[in-house]
């Protein structure tokens, strides 16, 4: 049912001494009006989350001096962080977008965005062990020993890095062979170290060629595409699933017979989400 709502009398006289309905209307449109604007206010201030689709050559930083693409710039002209409508009394104020973790230039995938500080401050604490998963292609040759030593951990220059969990791609159902051809590796860190993927293969002797992230927690890349950004619902640090130790396979033929079931079950839920994410509204490159 409609609310009823009682306009002034034109010829009520404004200074009029009476119980008119013209002071009481004014009292009363102040006070929705002041409701009004606590409400856009507490709206712009309730904690709020993106998923971006980062490009390849573009900067995660507010500014560049240099003239550099900027990620958070692009997406700010693309309507993440400002009012989505345009009310009179609403609070126009430019929300300030927080990325979680970095990507370096060249690395393309999924960067999440928030205006809570808090929030980004506890997604990217390392105690929280949130895992990282990314895909990269590298060109060299991929043997169990460069495997395992990715899965054990290893010291480069001074800097450890956590053992990480590795899978080599499949092809329709088989192994691609490890040679001096590009193959796609699955990677999945707890740590964010300053291009650690990188770092670690590199010491093997694999060049990445692309790097893509596609998970951080529960939040997944999937088909958003490159240069777009949606907005998602907030998901609690403590509820979230994909945190905590890393379990490596014990050994490669292990880790191939695990690799099988599990991919079933992980492309059914990749595709329940897919189904429950539409529709969504994108925020296109600009």
């Amino acid at each position: 049912a409609g609310r009823l709502v009682r306009f002034p009398n034109p010829r009520q006289s404004k200074n009029s001494g009476g119980d008119g309905d013209g002071s009481n209307e004014s009292n009363s449109n102040t006070s929705m009006s002041t409701e009004h604007k606590k409400s856009n206010e507490q709206q712009a201030m309730r904690t709020r989350v993106w998923l971006a689709h980062k490009l390849s050559g573009e900067l995660v930083t507010e500014h560049d001096p240099s003239g550099r693409p900027s990620l958070l710039e692009r997406l700010s002209r693309g309507g993440v962080g400002k009012p989505k409508r345009k009310n009179k009394g609403s609070s126009t104020m430019q929300i300030h977008l927080n990325p979680v973790g970095r990507l370096d230039m060249i690395t393309e995938g999924l960067i999440l965005i928030t205006n809570d500080g808090k929030l980004k401050r506890e997604l990217e604490l390392p105690s929280n062990r949130l895992h990282r998963t990314y895909r990269a292609r590298v060109h060299g040759l991929i043997t169990l020993r460069k495997l395992k030593s990715l899965r054990n951990g290893m010291e480069i220059d001074g800097t450890y890095y956590k053992g990480m969990k590795v899978n080599l791609e499949t092809n329709k159902g088989k192994h691609v062979k490890g040679g001096h051809t590009n193959s796609w590796l699955r990677i999945t860190c707890v740590e964010g170290k300053n291009r650690q993927i990188r770092k670690t293969l590199d010491h093997l002797g694999l060049k990445v060629t692309r790097l893509i992230r596609t998970g951080f927690g529960d939040y997944e890349l999937n088909t958003i595409p490159p240069g777009m950004a949606i907005e998602v619902p907030v998901k609690p640090l403590k509820s979230q699933k994909r945190r905590g130790t890393l379990v490596s396979p014990t050994s490669s033929q292990g880790g191939n017979k695990n690799k099988g079931p599990n991919r079933g079950p992980r492309s059914r839920n990749n595709r329940s989400r897919a189904e429950t994410a539409s529709p969504v509204e994108w925020i296109r490159y600009q």
